[in-house]
């Protein structure tokens, strides 16, 4: 399982900086021991280095703990000595997700403890008779929990665990749910764009740099266009004049690809755009915060309204038994 963003983050940084001051890759990976990748990891990936292996040989034994993408990165940026650079972005790109998963964590904190009272309360509602008085049955709350918390702590374990291992799955989903549309779209957009912008910054070749970033953009839409533009690029095509033949690219990134493609800013424009539709994931996912919190909390009060309600009916239907004996 891949290590968390900010553990990556932390890591890279350094690492980059290690390389800015000269320091040979596997001099570089040792120091860098202690900020955040297991010290197992890195000190495999040292020796191979050092016994004669290449940084991609390095890669492929770092193990599951280094993510697939940033492998692609980081060995296409080795291949041009632009490792530095590439290292830095990853950091910075690490460090956003970090800091936004930590916001919807805190987000879904509150409503949780709410969504978890409400099902510790529920089932002990149930237990009131109104002509025994309150009647404690341990299976039956028992039961009560495991049919609410069990499949609850299951959705979160299976969430969370896809969202640990990028799970394509994860996005699909999001796509037919309102507010988390928006965060999936801009979300794919943003990684695509990140992932051109860093292969161009790399080094690799327009066509390679295309066809590479589709693939790991977890968008069908993305990976379609981009296997179609790498075969236009090969016979000779510009990418620019065929972006607005495909919806999945709106207007700004057309507009501003174009722009980078005729001056030479290419991946400066495409790290802008992936600035930018990150930022409109983010505040989608902000809108999804406060919608599902919201509509959790309406959901509680509806239980809380019916077992008021079941409360009431029956000790109407008790005065009513007692008037009518």
């Amino acid at each position: 399982m891949p290590l968390s963003h900010k553990k990556l983050s932390a890591w890279y940084h350094p690492l980059a900086q290690q390389l800015e001051a000269g320091l040979p890759f596997a001099a570089a990976l040792r120091a860098s021991t202690g900020t955040g990748a297991p010290a197992a990891g890195i000190t495999a990936m040292a020796i191979t280095v050092e016994t004669g292996g290449s940084i991609d040989d390095a890669l492929r034994v770092a193990g599951p703990w280094l993510p697939a993408a940033d492998r692609l990165f980081l060995s296409a940026a080795a291949e041009t000595g632009r490792l530095p650079r590439v290292l830095r972005n990853l950091s910075e790109r690490h460090a956003q997700f970090s800091a936004v998963k930590l916001r919807v964590a805190l987000a879904c904190i509150y409503p949780l403890v709410v969504l978890h009272a409400g099902f510790f309360l529920f089932p002990l509602l149930s237990m009131i008779d109104w002509e025994k008085g309150f009647v404690w049955s341990g299976d039956a709350y028992l039961r009560a929990l495991a049919c609410t918390l069990l499949p609850l702590w299951l959705i979160a374990a299976v969430v969370w665990i896809s969202s640990r291992r990028q799970s394509p799955w994860l996005g699909r989903v999001a796509r037919l749910l309102p507010a988390l549309r928006g965060y999936a779209v801009g979300q794919s957009l943003a990684d695509f764009s990140f992932a051109l912008g860093n292969f161009l910054e790399a080094g690799l070749s327009i066509d390679r740099a295309w066809l590479a970033a589709g693939a790991i953009s977890h968008s069908s839409d993305l990976e379609c266009a981009a296997v179609a533009i790498h075969a236009a690029i090969e016979r000779g095509e510009a990418p620019g004049s065929l972006l607005p033949h495909w919806r999945c690219f709106p207007d700004e990134f057309t507009a501003l690809y174009r722009v980078g493609e005729s001056t030479g800013q290419l991946e400066h424009n495409l790290l802008r755009l992936a600035a930018s539709n990150q930022e409109r994931a983010n505040a989608s996912l902000k809108v999804a915060t406060l919608l599902y919190p919201a509509l959790l909390f309406v959901g509680v009060i509806a239980l809380v309204g019916y077992h008021i309600v079941a409360f009431y009916s029956g000790y109407l239907k008790m005065i009513n038994d007692l008037a009518t004996s």
